[in-house]
């Protein structure tokens, strides 16, 4: 057989292997040293590998262990072709496969968009988990035809809830910027949102940290090794030198990651607020530990986006 991605090819076996009833591994993947691209794969039934356990088999709560199978396929890259193909298959198993079993393998299991509206549903009227399991499992004629577990089930509510808190956070966030642009027209900010209106970035200036920069911005520099938040976003810190040579601080901005992309873009959304110059500076570590003691006596990693921005504004307020 043969396929034009190697992709094509694993999703076959593995359609193969959910028919038949066992679960798949890639054991191994061969390299080009010069493309660095793959050219071959070998993808294993996920029992291939011999191990004793050292509990006892009376005691012991998952019996499924590794048998030794040889089932497996070898994919090569045909060159000539351009192309993968089967070079080397062996179906016959050591120990028993089962279609039934099948579906409550970690590969296979997923919630079918039926079984997420009804979860989504009971969870908002406030329906316990297991309730709604035992619900969706009666509907499908028992739990083993379901094709998920409890426990699935409970992981989906807890992703769902974080992200709804997630969204929560940035809508309380904007808020406060715009009561703040409210307050004093001085006031800047700009939030980064990607094709799904989910958090990338935001950076926001007050009044007196623009003031500041009318003064100690011949020179700026940037850290963004200070990450206190709960979302884990790095907090990158615009950092000025005063006539005493203290640290002041210029402006602030809660990166979506510390890529190169994130700082690549600096010329376009520096200038907004610093008069569009932009002056780059190496700090000292002794200057880099000052500011994040200064911030760490606040800040912390369980604030939430909206905590962090109002408590940065206190500590601003606290250093006049």
């Amino acid at each position: 057989m043969r396929f034009a991605k190697l992709q094509l090819a694993h999703d076959f076996y593995v359609s193969y292997a959910k028919k038949v009833g066992f679960a798949t591994k890639i054991r191994t993947t061969t390299f080009d040293k010069i493309t660095k691209e793959p050219v071959n794969q070998a993808i294993h039934c996920n029992r291939d590998r011999i191990r004793g356990s050292r509990v006892k088999a009376p005691t012991r709560k998952n019996p499924i262990s590794a048998a030794g199978c040889k089932a497996r396929i070898y994919v090569k890259f045909d060159k000539e072709k351009q192309e993968w193909i089967f070079f080397k298959v062996e179906l016959r198993h050591t120990h028993p496969c089962s279609v039934k079993k099948a579906v409550h393998y970690r590969e296979y299991r997923q919630l079918s968009m039926h079984a997420k509206y009804v979860i989504q549903n009971n969870d908002e009227a406030g329906i316990r988990p297991n309730k709604t399991f035992l619900s969706l499992a009666n509907e499908a004629g028992g739990p083993s035809n379901l094709g998920f577990s409890e426990k699935d089930l409970r992981n989906y509510i807890t992703a769902r809830l974080r992200t709804s808190n997630a969204n929560a956070d940035v809508r309380e966030m904007m808020n406060y910027f715009m009561r703040m642009k409210d307050i004093n027209p001085n006031f800047f900010y700009a939030v980064q949102l990607d094709d799904e209106c989910k958090f990338r970035s935001a950076v926001w200036v007050d009044a007196r940290c623009r003031a500041s920069y009318e003064y100690y911005g011949d020179v700026v520099s940037l850290d963004s090794t200070y990450s206190t938040n709960r979302h884990g976003l790095p907090f990158a810190s615009f950092v000025g030198v005063n006539h005493h040579g203290k640290s002041t601080p210029l402006g602030c901005a809660l990166l979506g990651n510390e890529e190169i992309p994130s700082f690549d873009d600096r010329r376009m959304w520096v200038p907004i607020f610093f008069k569009g110059e932009f002056w780059a500076a190496m700090r000292s570590t002794q200057r880099s530990e000052s500011m994040h003691a200064f911030y760490g006596g606040i800040l912390h990693s369980k604030t939430s986006l909206v905590q962090f921005v109002h408590e940065y504004d206190n500590v601003l307020g606290s250093k006049e």
